[in-house]
């Protein structure tokens, strides 16, 4: 699986985040671009992101089969999570999951991205 090409990963901007798009909200959720600090995780560490987003986007959860993360809504069309990695059960560990970013607008419509995540 590869990284979508409107995400970028490192603790430093290689690229400036464009502005949200401004949407109906009927209109289906839009992800334009994705930041995280690392798509390799381990226990005790920071994990960041920000997500930008349309601006109908309700909702910005990022999941894998081993947890969820509720982003936090701080502006239209932004959001971002700044999150300790707790300790996981020793059969999750070591392995890659699908990292999924989904942006739900009020009626339910999702957008999905997904990228490899590495738990160590």
């Amino acid at each position: 699986m590869a990284v979508p090409a409107n995400m970028t990963v490192g603790a430093t901007a290689s690229r400036a985040l464009p502005t949200p798009a401004v949407a109906a909200p009927e209109a289906r959720p839009q992800i334009l671009a994705i930041r995280f600090s690392t798509l390799t995780i381990r226990p005790g560490i920071w994990f960041d992101g920000t997500m930008i987003c349309s601006t109908n986007v309700a909702s910005v959860e990022v999941r894998t089969a081993a947890f969820s993360i509720n982003s936090a809504h701080v502006a239209p069309g932004v959001y971002r999570f700044h999150t300790r990695v707790l300790e996981l059960p020793p059969l999750s560990r070591r392995h890659w999951y699908e990292l999924d970013v989904i942006a739900r607008n009020t009626s339910g419509a999702e957008e999905v991205e997904r990228a490899p995540l590495r738990v160590e």
